[in-house]
């Protein structure tokens, strides 16, 4: 991934971050990339461990350095200048846990999704980094549910809930699919059903390009890194064809 999609961000979206890290199984100065230890094995169903490890590292070395802190994985294209203007209507200081809200199956399921990534504030950060050993905070939990991990902690722990990210008119800035795949979104036809409706159902959906703001934040499964550079060439290269910043 050093060479392919994490090398794809750097040289695009990645340039308009304040600060810029990705962690990885092997170290690489050029990105850069950091290798970092974690309790258990190396699979995507370990995932919680991989993140309890970057936010313990980031927390420990970082915390006085950036306001905010964003998590993504390597196939998310992020608009960092949508991002800090958000960002800059909340208080560092305050804790903020940011990103696209679903309610998962079963009570009080609340998370942000870990696919659109997520943003802590440096006060926020430091009350989680704090407790992560706590026992409500499952340290020795082997899944690939990072995102339902941090956010059963930081609501259970912390009694901190998540910040609706719309804007004035219902639409989503954090996205877990690709922009087209939310333009062509439809709502399953009875019997069917959909996780993503299900997930969603609380606030309900908005559809087609109705369903993106035009400050919008991030885009996840863009997974081939042509894609990534394309989609930095028509927002940032277009002129007026684009309409995200």
């Amino acid at each position: 991934a050093h060479a392919t999609s994490v090398r794809a961000a750097r040289e695009t979206w990645a340039n308009g971050c304040d600060g810029f890290l990705a962690f990885s199984t092997s170290d690489d100065p050029r990105i850069p990339a950091i290798s970092l230890p974690h309790d258990g094995e190396e699979s995507y169903s370990n995932m919680w461990q991989k993140v309890r490890s970057i936010w313990r590292f980031v927390g420990e070395h970082y915390a006085e350095d950036f306001d905010f802190f964003f998590i993504g994985g390597d196939d998310l294209f992020v608009l960092p200048g949508n991002l800090r203007i958000y960002l800059a209507s909340l208080a560092p200081d305050e804790d903020h846990f940011v990103g696209r809200r679903f309610k998962g199956y079963g009570k009080d399921n609340y998370f942000n999704s870990g696919g659109a990534g997520y943003t802590l504030s440096r006060s926020l950060l430091k009350k989680f980094v704090s407790n992560l050993d706590n026992r409500s905070c499952n340290p020795e939990r082997v899944t690939s549910m990072e995102d339902v991990m941090i956010a059963e902690c930081i609501r259970n722990v912390l009694d901190i809930s998540l910040t609706d990210t719309r804007d004035d008119r219902g639409r989503e800035r954090f996205h877990p699919f690709s922009p087209g795949s939310h333009i062509g979104w439809r709502h399953p036809i009875p019997p069917k059903t959909d996780w993503y409706e299900d997930y969603n159902r609380e606030w309900g959906l908005k559809l087609g390009a109705d369903s993106m703001a035009p400050d919008s934040v991030s885009f996840h499964y863009i997974k081939k890194p042509a894609m990534t550079r394309h989609l930095h060439q028509l927002l940032y290269n277009c002129g007026d064809i684009a309409t995200l910043k």
